[in-house]
């Protein structure tokens, strides 16, 4: 289910072997400067969430084969001594078979199928979730480091601002007043910068969480440059419509939804039969005579006629097919979000690269011009270097938000999507 959407296959690591095997390559991708698709990697073998997602879904797997064994016949063995006669007893012997288990077998064993089933697209859905959530963080993270990075070039021009604006005030060619001005720039300048490196590690931490690390390994880094933007951009006419048929959560509902169908069934056609024993008994009298015999045991439906558990099943088919309905209008919405929020950030992006930066290296360059001539002074021409380094932050900002986007995207279309060669869709119950 997931190999065509990741692109790579999981891996279920039950034993020591596999284990050690996935540690090699965990440490290997950390030796070296990790990619996104690296940390997705990482996150896949080493998350012990997904793990344990992986284990619940091997409960499922035992209930499934458990529900295709039939009952153990009982054997009763009844020894009554007489009182007349000294030494001398009364034995009975007899073989019993749940008959009822016997002739729910084939609709236990599709219930279970079903829940299986579920279980199945509901881990696949773990899966890519986890894949696009750790892609997100790296990108969050590879953001904020460069965010930083550009922002240790901004507090050096406050700080060469506010260091010049200190020593022409001793000149006394300025008033306090345009010192305070510069000094309170520089100062929030460095506020910033303290934010700027809490996102870091806030980041970095999201990200060595979701790859299952317990601390950042020694040496451990990733690029600082996010990548750049696609040239084109092609996103599906039918999207909404593609994402309904391509969720694994939402296939998981379809199959839940069969499930409870065969639920409420079992519960309307076997509701007068709570109990049905058939089996043989033999008996040897205190004279030596064998008695043998059939022997049925059957409870009647008196008191409980089954009319809870029918209930039950029905509601409990009703709130599956509303949470169905509710999950596809739900995720046709996210994809309607997903969609605005990557061409929305993929456009301020163009826009910073196209347009603001180059009006922002212009105007450094022809300041430096006027200062050179002066006739503009050092501040105009550091006001105008702070303005263009601002603009690359914005572009940084806006390319940091369209991968993340992009990420959001593919987790609310159901995997990666490639418009010429959709991913298989899930298998849906036939009912």
């Amino acid at each position: 289910m997931t190999e065509n959407r990741l692109g790579r296959r999981v891996e279920w690591i039950r034993d020591s072997k596999e284990e050690h095997r996935a540690r090699s390559i965990v440490d290997s991708l950390l030796a070296r400067p990790m990619t996104a698709e690296d940390a997705v990697t990482v996150a896949l073998l080493n998350n012990r969430a997904l793990q344990a997602e992986y284990e619940r879904l091997g409960v499922e797997q035992a209930a499934f084969v458990q529900a295709g064994l039939p009952a153990n016949p009982v054997v009763s063995l009844s020894v009554r001594i007489s009182s007349a006669v000294a030494s001398v007893s009364n034995i009975g012997f007899g073989v019993a078979q749940n008959m009822l288990d016997l002739l729910m077998l084939p609709a236990r064993k599709g219930l279970a199928s079903a829940q299986f089933e579920a279980a199945k697209h509901r881990t696949a859905h773990s899966v890519l979730y986890l894949a696009t959530d750790t892609q997100s963080a790296y990108y969050a993270l590879q953001g904020s480091m460069n965010l930083n990075a550009l922002l240790q070039t901004v507090i050096e021009t406050a700080s060469t601002a506010a260091e010049f604006a200190r020593r022409q005030h001793e000149a006394g060619n300025i008033g306090a007043l345009e010192l305070t001005a510069r000094t309170a720039l520089y100062e929030q300048t460095r506020i910033d910068l303290i934010a700027s490196e809490t996102a870091v590690l806030e980041d970095r931490e999201r990200l060595v969480r979701l790859m299952g690390l317990s601390e950042p390994p020694v040496g451990w880094h990733i690029p600082d440059r996010l990548p750049d933007l696609s040239d084109v951009e092609t996103l599906p006419d039918r999207a909404e419509s593609l994402a309904v048929a391509q969720r694994l959560d939402l296939a998981a509902l379809h199959w839940e939804i069969d499930a409870r169908v065969r639920a409420r069934s079992i519960a309307v056609t076997w509701r007068y039969f709570p109990l049905l024993d058939v089996g043989v008994e033999t008996e040897r009298e205190i004279d030596g005579e064998r008695v043998t015999g059939p022997h049925v045991e059957i409870a009647l439906p008196v008191f409980d006629r089954g009319q809870a558990r029918t209930a039950a099943a029905e509601a409990l088919l009703r709130e599956s097919r509303h949470r169905l309905a509710a999950s596809a209008t739900e995720i046709r919405s996210e994809v309607r979000v997903a969609r605005n929020r990557l061409l929305s950030a993929r456009t301020k992006a163009l826009h910073y690269r196209k347009t603001l930066i180059p009006l922002h290296e212009r105007l450094v360059t022809e300041t430096g011009h006027l200062y050179n001539f002066m006739l503009a002074g050092v501040y105009q021409l550091l006001q105008a270097k702070r303005d263009e380094i601002g603009a690359y932050q914005g572009y940084i900002a806006a390319v940091r938000d369209y991968w993340i986007a992009r990420c959001e995207w593919e987790r609310v279309m159901g995997g990666r999507f490639d418009v010429a060669k959709m991913s298989e869709p899930p298998r849906l119950p036939e009912r």
